[in-house]
């Protein structure tokens, strides 16, 4: 029971965060193997799970902490596969699809789901990513929030009283990466200079709004005619797709005056820089709300059983 504390694991597809936590939600410990689902082989998540937690599980699997895993770990390329819920969602109606499981050891572990959603017939999921938003739900307080979790796929979500109303995901960080490894303006960008001003010009090109399929080449032809320094050109990428996400985000979701922004510290920086430029404040928590978010569910799940 939670009594006994909890184990959250948050394990995505690069990396595995894992944090033993007391029975009031107090981080007591945390542990960050790279192990993420990517580069395991199936049958091997049951061994690391193991190694991760030996010390912290116990001997005796009746009096063992409360386990919670979410993350890709829970998906159809993971270790136990679990459904999505489907918005609105909360720790409730997330709690009611989690999927329990017997460790070789008799250690009970709960699979988080996922989260869906098919409003306005888009098709749009969330593994993972759901808890670090539960976890900000004491943060940001009742109302409504938008909530930025900036990275390879970011995700917007509009948070209503605690309840995750709708969500959108944009390829921001895979294009930046499969841009700057796989195309003609990539080949410019073989340093990892960073310069502010290279980005506040992608900032202002996005805010252009003249395409980004076009935008995207001028890169190249801004440095053939001189326009932007070539080694400031992996920077000025950054803004610009940086730039169009928010400038979507705002039309979607109807961004007021703040945004609450999860993530990574520096990438959040980045976002937070963004935000400014256009006059819209930012709250930044850490990448540990994904813990709490756990926290939450572990204890919906024990009201359920």
């Amino acid at each position: 029971m939670i009594e006994n504390g909890l184990i959250a694991i948050d394990w995505g597809t690069t990396w595995l965060r894992a944090y033993k936590m007391s029975a009031s939600g107090e981080i007591l410990d945390t542990r960050h193997p790279q192990a993420g689902i990517r580069n395991l082989m199936r049958g091997e998540h049951e061994r690391i799970f193991k190694g991760v937690t030996a010390d912290w599980l116990g001997d005796d699997p009746d009096n063992a902490p409360f386990i919670v895993l979410s993350g890709m770990i829970s998906s159809r390329q993971g270790w136990v596969e679990s459904p999505y819920a489907p918005c609105p969602a909360d720790p409730r109606s997330l709690a009611s699809l989690a999927v329990q499981h017997r460790t070789q050891t008799g250690h009970r572990i709960w699979f988080a789901p996922g989260l869906c959603t098919t409003i306005g017939g888009r098709y749009d999921v969330i593994r993972g990513e759901e808890m670090h938003i539960l976890g900000a739900l004491d943060k940001i307080g009742p109302g409504r929030h938008i909530v930025c979790l900036p990275g390879t796929h970011s995700k917007w979500a509009v948070i209503e009283d605690g309840v995750i109303l709708d969500f959108r995901t944009y390829m921001t960080g895979e294009l930046f990466e499969a841009t700057r490894r796989h195309t003609i303006i990539g080949k410019m960008m073989e340093h990892d200079a960073w310069f502010d001003s290279g980005f506040d010009l992608g900032l202002e090109a996005a805010d252009a709004d003249r395409g980004l399929l076009g935008e995207l080449f001028s890169i190249r032809s801004r440095t053939l005619l001189d326009s932007l320094p070539v080694e400031q050109s992996g920077s000025y990428l950054s803004g610009l797709l940086i730039g169009t996400e928010i400038l979507e985000a705002r039309r979607f979701h109807d961004i007021g005056e703040e945004v609450c922004i999860i993530g990574n510290p520096a990438l959040s920086e980045l976002y937070v820089r963004a935000n400014t430029h256009h006059g819209i404040r930012s709250l930044q928590l850490a990448e540990t709300m994904a813990a709490q978010g756990m926290f939450l569910l572990a204890k919906s799940l024990q009201e359920r059983m």
